[in-house]
């Protein structure tokens, strides 16, 4: 009797909080969904899947004018679908056609009945060229931009070098070029804060993993003590802000939330080794033939600003390359400063390019 007078309140209380929880969604949902609404009648609106590789993925196109330049977003990760946050730069849909893709593995496309034999970097540069192929054809276009963020951004400049006919330009947010390379970079970093620091858990932790490359359990543990000490220099988009945004998102379901995590956990497994030991894109992408941007912020301790500038510095680019700085930025310029971030793909970059209209 007496464990029925205490369990049945705290039931009640979880029902109340998950039903308050579900309606509020709905509210904001709606509520976003209203404010970047496309009222154009040569608009598109659209969510649908698509056949890359064998494999069924999920796309949303959107723009308030089909006959404006398409722009195809690859997201980071790999695994972490940046679609349900689209809508914090809804603001571009007026100037571009934009399409957000939730990669195999990644989001709405992620099951666990995805082979591990199609989780390779090769793969997806084969699927983001299928997938821009598709589209230049429904849409009639000569060409379009090419934004990628993080993880998108290691495989999405080796499609740009190897299909240059295909882009008015290439914009790279948080570009990664070397990850083995990287993580050699955040291991000093890491450490020396330890020993600044004078943390005997950071440095005993760190000393005995040694420097890359690790394991995966070790590369978690650098991991943890990179956020801790980068943290001070800069604070990250936090997971509360990052989970409300994209609880707002009227793209994604509730099963469609819920598969986020295990699309990071699924895609990071499958794919780390060959990202961090095996590709470089000092050797893959030596060469980009279109316009190239580097959209950095200034804090970023996820690929580090180092090794990018690196690269960017190598990168032959006879079209012309530019790097643009975003000075209270860490890994997520398009999030932590998103009215620049929009202005200069507007103000620069398409300026710059000056696509013909798909007409």
């Amino acid at each position: 009797m007496a464990v029925r007078f205490f369990v049945l309140p705290l039931i009640s209380l979880a029902i109340v909080l998950v039903l308050t929880l579900v309606i509020a969604r709905a509210g904001a949902q709606r509520s976003v969904a209203q404010k970047i609404a496309i009222k154009s009648d040569q608009g598109i609106d659209s969510l649908e899947k698509v056949r890359l590789g064998g494999v069924e993925q999920w796309i949303q196109i959107r723009g308030w004018d089909r006959n404006n330049p398409l722009l195809i977003f690859l997201h980071g990760g790999p695994g972490f679908p940046e679609m349900p946050f689209a809508h914090q730069n809804a603001e571009l849909e007026r100037h571009f056609t934009v399409v957000q893709w939730d990669q195999q593995g990644a989001g709405k496309s992620y099951s666990s009945s995805i082979p591990p034999s199609v989780m390779t970097v090769e793969q997806f540069v084969t699927d983001a060229h299928d997938l821009v192929q598709i589209l230049l054809k429904r849409f009639g276009a000569p060409k379009c931009y090419l934004v990628a963020h993080s993880w998108g951004s290691l495989f999405g400049a080796q499609v740009a070098a190897r299909y240059p006919e295909m882009f008015y330009a290439y914009v790279g947010i948080g570009q990664t070029s070397d990850l083995g390379q990287t993580a050699q970079v955040l291991y000093d970093f890491a450490l020396s804060a330890a020993r600044a620091d004078d943390s005997k858990q950071a440095i005993e932790e760190l000393e005995r993993i040694g420097r890359p490359p690790h394991s995966f359990a070790d590369h978690r543990y650098m991991e943890r003590w990179v956020t801790y000490y980068s943290e001070r220099e800069h604070p990250s988009v936090s997971r509360t802000r990052m989970t409300r945004i994209a609880l707002e998102s009227p793209a994604y379901s509730w099963a469609d939330l819920i598969k986020i995590p295990f699309g990071v956990r699924y895609s990071f497994q499958r794919l780390w080794k060959e990202i961090f030991y095996q590709t470089s894109l000092f050797k893959q992408a030596p060469r980009i033939d279109v316009p190239v941007y580097f959209f950095l912020g200034r804090y970023d301790k996820v690929v580090t600003t180092e090794v990018a500038q690196q690269y960017f510095d190598a990168l032959d680019a006879p079209r012309g390359k530019q790097i643009v700085w975003f000075e209270q930025s860490g890994h997520w310029p398009h999030f932590e400063e998103p009215e620049k971030y929009r202005e200069t793909l507007v103000s620069r970059v398409l300026h710059e390019t000056k696509p013909r209209p798909n007409r």
